[in-house]
């Protein structure tokens, strides 16, 4: 009985030295997010003139809303969301009409002022196809940030391809460890 005592006063003890903060964090929530949106990029038929004039390839440009809201947990724990941490983000082709390359382009995450960007070149468009967007410049921070927000942001690709009159998805999915408080 004695050692149990001892045992729980000190542990009473050693709680009461503990900071507020280490204390609300034994009530984290900690879960795994998938974000994303499928970008349908459509390139028109160019003429065989026009075709011609045009140089460094064709041109195409495509966004979409991603709304961090349409995950469930997260909109559950929406006033209680302490961090998010991006694990993964990539961009895999689910679709294309014909083989097409894509030339130069760009894949943009952004919101306002903050924006997230990856350079691809030369990236065979084939049904499978993945492009890892990672964080060589810091960009997962800075998706991280947008995240914070907690509000709607734009998904976005543009650039040149080697051909028209075709049509490819690429879905972007941002992989996010989500920690929430509920005594928050």
């Amino acid at each position: 009985m004695k050692t149990f005592l001892k045992t729980l006063i000190i542990l009473l003890i050693g709680v009461s030295f503990s900071s507020c903060d280490d204390v609300e964090s034994l009530a984290d929530i900690k879960f795994n997010s998938n974000l994303g949106a499928d970008l349908n990029v459509v390139v028109p038929a160019v003429t065989a003139m026009k075709a011609t004039i045009k140089t460094g390839g064709i041109s195409f440009s495509e966004e979409e809303t991603i709304d961090p809201l349409s995950d469930s947990q997260i909109k559950k724990y929406l006033d209680k969301l302490k961090s998010f941490d991006v694990q993964e983000i990539t961009g895999t082709v689910k679709r294309v009409s014909k083989p097409v390359t894509i030339e130069s382009g760009i894949i943009t995450i952004s919101q306002g002022s903050k924006s997230a960007s990856w350079s691809v070149s030369n990236f065979n468009v084939v049904n499978g196809a993945q492009i890892i967007l990672d964080s060589g410049e810091g960009q997962w921070g800075t998706v991280n940030q947008i995240l914070k927000s907690k509000s709607k942001f734009t998904a976005k690709i543009t650039g040149t391809v080697d051909n028209s009159d075709v049509s490819f998805t690429i879905y972007i999915l941002i992989k996010v460890k989500v920690v929430a408080n509920p005594l928050k």
